[in-house]
């Protein structure tokens, strides 16, 4: 079982990822609705993946992918506008877009999960 930060803004939309980890047998971080408490449970908290909603409100969360990336924790992004939407330090970082397909998020969380391996 894996834990999986979820950010996301849109409380209805954190319920239907932390069900979805669930229903795939992982345990949710959060969910997390602003980027301060993102980062707060970045800090606090034992995290094996990350699902960041790129838009928070007013805010976005590269703050929140910038923490992760420096622990190394793996993480994808969620959005409704598209992976050219995205700043080029992120550009090459999976993209899940909005509204899910929740096969694409079962991948993705497989694949964000599965056991890494060393060249």
């Amino acid at each position: 079982m894996a834990r999986v930060l979820v950010v996301d803004d849109e409380a209805l939309i954190a319920m239907m990822l932390s069900d979805l980890l669930a229903e795939y047998g992982h345990e949710t971080v959060g969910p997390a609705h602003s980027e301060g408490q993102a980062l707060d449970l970045v800090a606090s908290t034992p995290i094996d993946a990350a699902i960041l909603d790129v838009t928070l409100g007013d805010h976005d969360c590269f703050a929140v992918a910038e923490a992760l990336g420096q622990r190394g924790i793996p993480f994808a992004f969620a959005t409704g506008h598209g992976a050219q939407a995205m700043p080029d330090a992120f550009r090459e970082r999976i993209t899940v877009s909005k509204p899910f397909d929740f096969e694409v998020v079962r991948r993705l969380i497989d694949e964000l999960v599965a056991p890494q391996t060393l060249p």
